[in-house]
């Protein structure tokens, strides 16, 4: 028996239900708003993570320059003392930990503007954020 591609006269007569239904699927508008909230919410996420983990190495690396400078100042030879590398790993630390306090000041900021904007949420936004919380 030959086989014979019915694919088209599928694809019509789905399409003709779907033309003759006017009613929507139960639930399927509170889907999609529920779906557009998640991907609003997973790229307000991820920008959180990226801030979050950019603080995360610029802290790394300021902890392995602060081990520096305790070292230096552990050394209790008088000539091998080093003032000037002391001083500049001093001053590069303080730059450090002001940038530091700065990016954690902007992912503050960025958190109250996502919790301003989550006040005007829906119950289904309202419950997906706590659901993630």
């Amino acid at each position: 028996m030959p086989t014979q591609d019915r694919t088209n006269e599928f694809k019509a007569c789905v399409d003709s239900i779907r033309s003759r239904s006017s009613i929507p699927t139960r639930g399927s508008e509170a889907k999609q708003r529920l779906l557009q909230s998640n991907d609003k919410a997973s790229g307000s996420k991820s920008e959180f993570s990226r801030m979050a983990s950019a603080i995360g190495k610029d802290i790394s690396s300021t902890s392995i320059k602060l081990n520096k400078l305790a070292q230096l100042a552990k050394r209790k030879t008088l000539f091998d003392d080093r003032p000037v590398e002391i001083s500049e790993l001093t001053f590069i630390i303080k730059q450090d930990i002001a940038h530091i306090n700065k990016q954690i000041a902007a992912l503050q900021t960025h958190r109250k503007q996502h919790n301003a904007q989550g006040a005007n949420k829906t119950v289904e936004g309202k419950q997906i954020d706590e659901h993630h919380n």
